[in-house]
């Protein structure tokens, strides 16, 4: 009888086998397959930290709350790398794909993400969760007003910036539970568009062939 083969795995910082609060990361064949994985792992972690800011219900927020709206911003970029990544993987070979995604990886604003998701949402535009348009819609105004103030990803993770100034507006105000409620609405309706489009296997679209191209021709760049 032949033994299954036992892959090495890298420890840091790990107890005995079988400890609770050990966690196995990387483990997929295709790491970018667990994307979405990712993107609701940070977003739980946003989640856990509104919950204990609601249930203390007391004292300053004010140096809690950058680490929220990063977990939640960060959450939104990888959903719509997800969106993306899984539109392609359905629609062009595996030629094209090592072509045109590097770019994908590599952005970290926004709008640009939301640029290169318009064609995946156009072409899924019968599809319920699409069809009147709100899912754009939505997308558009909140990655809108995160790209004002973080168009990088730098400025709620480096709160001062190379210069040693501050990366945020002078008195920069926002409110960890309205920013969550705004991201929640939008980030459960990008989680079902991305599990649709693993489980029903969208069939290639020109739209998004066209799309994808154009993005590898921007990676050439």
């Amino acid at each position: 009888m032949v033994k299954p083969k036992i892959m090495p795995i890298f420890e840091i910082f790990s107890a005995p086998s079988g400890t609770y609060g050990n966690a196995l990361i990387n483990w997929k064949t295709q790491s970018a397959n667990e994307i979405v994985d990712f993107a609701a792992s940070y977003r739980y972690a946003a989640m856990n930290l509104v919950s204990f800011r609601e249930q203390r219900g007391a004292g300053t927020i004010d140096h809690g709350a950058l680490p929220i709206l990063f977990l939640y911003r960060h959450s939104f970029e990888l959903y719509l790398k997800a969106m993306v990544y899984r539109a392609a993987v359905l629609s062009i070979n595996d030629d094209e794909l090592v072509r045109a995604l590097p770019r994908l990886w590599r952005e970290h604003s926004l709008m640009r993400l939301l640029q290169m998701s318009a064609p995946v949402l156009q072409a899924s535009s019968s599809r319920p969760l699409v069809q009147s348009g709100d899912l754009q819609r939505q997308i558009t105004t909140l990655a809108s007003k995160i790209d004002d103030i973080d168009p990088g990803s730098y400025s709620f993770r480096y709160p001062v910036n190379s210069k040693g100034d501050s990366a945020l507006p002078k008195y920069f105000l926002t409110n960890i539970f309205v920013f969550a409620d705004e991201m929640e609405g939008v980030l459960d309706e990008l989680s079902q568009f991305c599990r649709e489009l693993e489980a029903e296997r969208l069939q290639t679209s020109p739209q998004m062939k066209l799309a994808l191209h154009l993005i590898s021709d921007g990676a050439a760049e």
